[in-house]
């Protein structure tokens, strides 16, 4: 359970590094919702890794599918994630930070 203290520890943080960060550095930053469920691509490999997997009898198993599954993802799949985050991003903010449908 987090106290009232490590949260507003927290919270004094953020605002140091954001003052820090205007004050010290250019820095561009998107405008980032605060959900943000589409916007990370290794998700989807996830996804797409969980759909290709079979039950495995043991956590070994499971650990020598997931590395050669991951080892044989097409290159091309993961460009496109990547290629495409522009677009995810401005999708994402017009959906308020909600999900979105590519």
């Amino acid at each position: 359970m987090v106290s009232q203290g490590q949260v507003s520890s927290k919270i004094k943080l953020v605002r140091i590094q954001q003052e820090f960060l205007k004050t010290s550095y250019v820095i561009f930053r998107l405008p980032w919702p605060a959900r943000t469920p589409d916007l990370s691509p290794v998700e989807y490999m996830w996804d797409e890794l969980k759909r290709q997997m079979s039950s495995c009898p043991s956590v070994h198993d499971l650990e020598l599918a997931v590395q050669d599954l991951w080892t044989h993802m097409p290159q091309d799949n993961i460009r496109c994630l990547i290629n495409s985050m522009p677009d995810r991003v401005v999708t994402c903010i017009a959906a308020g930070g909600g999900p979105a449908r590519y």
